[in-house]
């Protein structure tokens, strides 16, 4: 993915926070309509809703899958999220983050402790 503008990478930030909340969080109970349109209220742009869906598929651990199938429900585009989530793999497997096998689970190599890391320190 090229770099994005400024305005665009906050709306991430927060489709990020936002998607992550009614999918994994503490409003993923609630129905589905209702957090589709949570997420629509950030934004409706396919291209960032798919790079988004790209970087929870790139999740080594698999947790994700919740928030990927709640942004392909607000209309990620999924070519862009695959597309992503290939980049976004290949970066963490550079910086040691996590190694991941063909169904996106970690591949468990010795020597990795991304799984005891605080939360915001895999990139």
């Amino acid at each position: 993915m090229p770099s994005l503008p400024q305005p665009q990478r906050l709306l991430l930030a927060e489709l990020a926070g936002t998607a992550n909340r009614y999918s994994i969080g503490e409003g993923r109970g609630l129905p589905q309509e209702v957090a589709v349109a949570a997420v629509l209220a950030v934004t409706d742009d396919p291209v960032l809703l798919g790079i988004q869906a790209g970087v929870a598929l790139a999740d080594p651990y698999g947790v994700s899958q919740p928030t990927v199938e709640l942004l392909q429900a607000a209309g990620a585009d999924m070519t862009i999220a695959q597309q992503h989530a290939t980049e976004v793999r290949e970066r963490l497997e550079r910086i040691g983050i996590a190694g991941s096998s063909k169904d996106g689970a970690a591949d468990g190599r010795t020597g990795q402790h991304s799984d005891r890391q605080p939360e915001g320190e895999c990139g």
